[in-house]
């Protein structure tokens, strides 16, 4: 969900190799997208419970966050708590506090119940608010999804509604008498002109000047459901007037005022291009091709994949972003992933694809349980609605020990740690080799010596290898012998073993990176405690 509020610029990137200290083959897609292997899950907010709790970190509580917002004049995140009714700031000490709606009365279940109510923090009500935006003032506007509304919460705390009236129906003109259905997001331009992702109308709507209209062209397909005939959304590239989405939910401009789209139905990003007057599909399928649900369907059925733009697959992509390099982040709810395009190719950042996850760690080996939105940061970094696990995360490089510099010597860490040893690790022929005495009091090997040959073990697993032989024997209680061959063999140097550390290291379950600007190896639990 596109934010106008501006976000510091980019900082230098770790530049990522494989495991020895030469050239990555290959250029990187992007600076930001160089990265990837480095990017890490950290919980900002929420102890994941369904519950409503002020506090710093994890000691506060949320129920379905679903929107983000840096404000890059505080430093604070906000965040529409949409199942608390509520909009709420995290600060830059990581401490929670509400800057509007409040509790006016229990509905089922003892949850917040909604309402539609103006006035400061302790007096304003909401139902279930979604999309934020912010303007050049640093004014606040909220899609309220279940008022069927836009709300704004001005710098005083005050809180208005600036179009809509609470009641369902699709209505253009003045905006106090315009008429929505279930709005999920809101973009502002630096003019102040507001765009609306109307969710349940299948449309785009724009408030400028206090008058609503309509951009894109109003479904008439119907479908049947519960023996009832149904609105359903349809799909049309083309000039804006003929343009059709399917649960439009998501919106981001950019930075030349035109307006990516998460065509949620279609499982499809639109693109709306103001200055030519058209609308295409940027990413999930080729631009003007139709998706192919069929006439008793309400949406595309989703799906996973990445790669070239109109061969990426999504599953209900929800909330955009947009890098300070003009790439665009994208929270792929159902896929429990987050995406980025950029250059006409998607790749997947952070998650477990299919996987819902809950343990922070190395981003591509933890996960998120349907995210919702994303928000950029800045310094390589994007925070997280991780809306089913009422959680706020941040995605970002590995931090590098304070102090740490490149030396002449190649340099092991072990996540935040840096292994001190009485011999630096070598390269041999590509491959990086540590004392075994680091393997085995590091990586919870254990090692004896046998007939001539090392023997390393980890629980029921034994490995036995001989120095100048690249063939390691692993093996199993109950499995076959496994033969496993090394691109370099083990060896002695004044009298220690050197052994290859991503085999044991990759054994041991850890991920393995090298960092060329500080010349070291980079050993990380997959998921951290």
């Amino acid at each position: 969900m596109k934010k106008s509020i501006s976000i510091a610029a980019m900082a230098a990137t770790v530049l990522l190799t494989v495991l020895a200290p030469a050239a990555a083959s290959g250029a990187a897609a992007s600076a930001f997208t160089a990265n990837k292997p480095l990017f890490e899950i950290h919980t900002l907010a929420g102890s994941g419970e369904f519950a409503f709790r002020e506090g710093k970190g994890e000691e506060s509580a949320f129920h379905q966050p679903t929107s983000l917002l840096a404000d890059a004049t505080s430093g604070s995140l906000i965040l529409s708590d949409t199942r608390n009714q509520r909009i709420r700031a995290i600060a830059k000490d990581g401490v929670s506090s509400t800057l509007a709606g409040t509790d006016w009365a229990d509905g089922e279940w003892n949850l917040p119940l909604g309402g539609l109510n103006d006035g400061k923090a302790g007096e304003s009500v909401l139902n279930a608010p979604g999309g934020l935006a912010a303007d050049a003032k640093g004014n606040i506007y909220v899609a309220d999804t279940e008022n069927h509304a836009i709300r704004m919460l001005d710098r005083a705390g005050v809180l208005t509604t600036i179009a809509g009236n609470g009641l369902i129906g699709s209505a253009d003109g003045q905006a106090a008498q315009a008429r929505f259905y279930h709005p999920l997001d809101v973009a502002v331009t630096t003019g102040g002109v507001i765009y609306v992702a109307d969710t349940l109308n299948h449309v785009i709507r724009k408030i400028e000047a206090g008058i609503v209209s309509t951009i894109g062209k109003a479904p008439e397909r119907a479908i049947l459901s519960s023996e009832e005939a149904e609105l359903a959304g349809n799909f049309a590239d083309g000039p804006i007037a003929e343009a059709m989405f399917n649960e439009p939910s998501g919106l981001a401009l950019d930075t030349q005022g035109n307006l990516y789209v998460s065509d949620t139905g279609n499982q499809r990003i639109r693109y709306i291009d103001f200055t030519k007057g058209v609308v295409t599909t940027v990413a999930g399928g080729k631009s003007g091709s139709f998706p192919g649900y069929g006439a008793d369907e309400a949406y595309v059925s989703g799906d996973y994949a990445d790669g070239k733009a109109s061969d990426a697959k999504f599953n209900s992509p929800r909330g955009l972003a947009l890098t300070a390099e003009g790439g665009l982040l994208i929270a792929d709810s159902l896929n429990h992933v987050i995406r980025y395009l950029k250059d006409g190719v998607v790749t997947t950042l952070a998650g477990t694809p299919g996987d819902t996850g809950r343990v922070d760690g190395v981003a591509s080996a933890s996960g998120f349980n349907q995210p919702t939105d994303v928000t950029w940061l800045g310094n390589n970094s994007f925070a997280v609605a991780d809306a089913g696990n009422n959680r706020i995360s941040v995605v970002k490089p590995y931090a590098i020990p304070t102090g740490l510099k490149k030396g002449a010597a190649i340099q092991l860490l072990l996540d935040q740690q840096l292994v001190a040893s009485d011999a630096a690790p070598e390269v041999t022929a590509g491959t990086t080799f540590v004392p075994v005495r680091v393997i085995t009091e590091k990586l919870g090997f254990t090692v004896h010596y046998k007939a001539g040959t090392t023997v390393l073990t980890k629980g029921d697993l034994s490995y036995t290898l001989t120095a100048k032989s690249a063939a390691i024997v692993k093996t199993a209680a109950g499995q076959a012998v496994h033969n496993v061959t090394l691109p370099s063999p083990a060896y002695y140097n004044n009298g220690r073993l050197f052994v290859p550390v991503r085999f044991f290291a990759e054994e041991a379950g850890l991920d393995v990176q090298w960092l060329s600007d500080t010349g070291s190896v980079l050993l990380r639990h997959k998921q951290f405690s």
